[in-house]
């Protein structure tokens, strides 16, 4: 595993402490009816899916500028189908916390996309510095 690798999981896991924490909060004290069973499967689903698709980008990147894009792209339709089908399943399975949960994992997609993106076009940085 690569030094980059290791510390995106550090941070990400940091990331997704903190996210547990203030979504404890929130559902403890101020959206407590809004809580549902299957939150904490998103926080394994999110840094999952992101390392997953990090390590991937980071092997793109060392072959070529071409290839990383090609599987940038491709890495957002990944986690778009991963997602879509995890709130499909859930839905169908809890359709009475639908509304909370659909706009928590929004939520959480967006936080993860910024980071996600923010991480990588550092560490492409890092690989690459005469670009």
């Amino acid at each position: 595993m690569s030094r980059l690798t290791r510390i995106f999981i550090v941070k990400i896991s940091i990331l997704s402490v903190i996210i547990a924490f203030i979504s404890g909060l929130i559902f403890s004290f101020l959206l407590k009816s809004y809580y549902f069973d299957t939150f904490p499967f998103l926080l394994i689903l999110f840094p999952l899916v992101s390392s997953i698709v990090h390590i991937q980008l980071l092997k793109a990147s060392k072959k070529s500028l071409a290839k990383f894009n090609v599987v940038f792209m491709l890495s957002f339709m990944f986690k778009i189908i991963i997602y879509a089908a995890f709130t499909g399943i859930i839905i169908s399975a809890d359709a009475a916390n639908k509304n909370s949960f659909v706009i928590t994992i929004l939520l959480m997609y967006l936080i993860y996309t910024v980071f996600d993106t923010k991480v990588i076009l550092d560490d492409i940085k890092k690989l690459n510095p005469e670009s």
